[in-house]
């Protein structure tokens, strides 16, 4: 019995994994590329303004790339074969 539960499950997985939208992978690794450079940026001032300044920067800069992101996924519903969204999948 657990080995049809557990073939059951890894079969349901299976069909999961490769029936999964290219354009919505491609846009959840955009929003984690962005993430990623946000947070790998630091602030190099000691003063509390350059502190603030910094912060406030690393939130635009990530609200623009999460609009590059959702503007590319928008792009590619309307479009899939435009090439804006062959680029895109084929970088993420």
């Amino acid at each position: 019995m657990v080995k049809w539960l557990l073939l059951l499950i890894i079969a349901g997985l299976a069909v999961w994994w490769f029936t999964r939208d290219p354009v919505e992978v491609a846009y959840q690794k955009c929003l984690r590329d962005v993430a990623a450079g946000v947070d790998a940026s630091t602030s190099s001032g000691s003063s509390e303004f350059e502190k603030a300044m910094a912060d406030a920067v690393k939130g635009v800069g990530k609200a623009m790339g999460t609009a590059g992101c959702d503007a590319m996924r928008a792009a590619c519903k309307d479009d899939r074969d435009g090439v804006l969204c062959k680029a895109a999948l084929a970088q993420f």
